[in-house]
């Protein structure tokens, strides 16, 4: 019984994830795309319409017959609150589905007055959740960093959650770029590479998911060591673009040849310049067809709030599902 209850509770998540990405859908696309029985998606589309969770916008021109009813989620009571918290500057956006409702910049120097921003942020509006990108390894309520050479652990949204009932998340920043990159393509195992400043952040997709791994650093190959200093050392040290193309190239290598990915997406943002050309010939004493594979992003900070605020959709639709199996 359990597992059936499961299994029902699976395939409604995966119709309303099918609805977001889509923006709205028939059943036959339903049945189509998510390989379910018309039956099936059937019931469940009313169950979801019957909640509220769902509703119809909508119908499509008839090749003979009804006209197919269009469907989308109902977008009210998903105000979604997007941080992207760097050393000393917090990016936020107040969000609906895809309607920006407020966005701005504060800045700060100490935790003291994250907390009491990141709770102002909270407690201006009602949203319903906050979803927050953060650089480092990320597990639970805390997250590593080391952008200063040595491991630093970072875990003041332990306090923050104990005087705060709304749902907070917390999600590594380049998982949420590539899980923002994901709305383009929507292709799996793809790979995501940023680099800045302070090193390398990675993150693997798969199966419409960043994978995070046992202790959250599936994907930190900044982590792993080059010439006697991690990656991101290598990164934080360099002298010149001729190093920076060699650290590069190391990087694309290993990611084609150990992971092949179909895609991999890079983005960079630091002094050094992507060298398309120098790139590809590198990548071409591999295979000709890891460069043609490669997809370079100028601007990230657009995908970034996307994967945000679709992770916290996909939370507070998680839990309207438990609540309403519960009911």
């Amino acid at each position: 019984m359990n597992a059936l209850k499961e299994s029902k509770k699976k395939h409604l998540l995966s119709i309303l994830k099918y609805l977001y990405l889509h923006q709205s859908s028939t059943m036959n696309e339903l049945v189509e795309d998510l390989q379910l029985s018309q039956p099936s998606i059937r019931n469940m589309v009313r169950t979801l319409q019957n909640k509220q969770l769902i509703q119809e916008v909508g119908n499509d021109l008839s090749s003979g017959g009804r006209c197919p009813t269009r469907f989308a989620l109902n977008e009210k009571n998903y105000l979604v609150l997007c941080l992207y918290i760097q050393d000393d500057k917090v990016f936020y956006q107040s969000r609906s589905f895809r309607e920006i409702k407020k966005e701005g910049i504060l800045f700060y120097q100490r935790d003291d007055e994250l907390k009491k921003i990141v709770k102002d942020l909270i407690n201006q509006d009602e949203i319903h959740c906050c979803q927050i990108a953060v650089e480092g390894i990320v597990y639970e309520d805390e997250y590593v960093t080391d952008h200063h050479n040595f491991f630093e652990k970072h875990d003041w949204l332990k306090e923050i959650k104990k005087e705060i009932t709304t749902p907070i998340q917390l999600q590594n920043d380049v998982k949420m770029i590539h899980q923002g990159c994901y709305f383009t393509y929507q292709q799996d195992s793809t790979y995501y590479l940023y680099i800045n400043e302070v090193g390398v952040g990675s993150s693997y997709f798969y199966k419409d998911e960043p994978l995070y791994g046992n202790i959250g650093i599936m994907g930190e190959i900044g982590l792993i060591s080059l010439k006697g200093k991690t990656i991101n050392q290598q990164i934080r040290k360099c002298h010149s673009q001729e190093e920076f193309n060699e650290i590069l190239g190391v990087l694309l290598s290993m990611i084609f040849t150990i992971i092949d990915p179909k895609r991999l997406e890079l983005s960079l943002d630091l002094k050094w310049q992507y060298e398309e050309k120098n790139i590809e010939n590198i990548l071409n004493k591999i295979d000709e067809g890891c460069f043609k594979n490669l997809y370079f992003h100028k601007d990230i900070s657009s995908m970034l709030f996307d994967g945000l605020v679709y992770r916290g959709v996909i939370y507070l639709l998680k839990e309207r599902i438990e609540e309403n199996e519960k009911v």
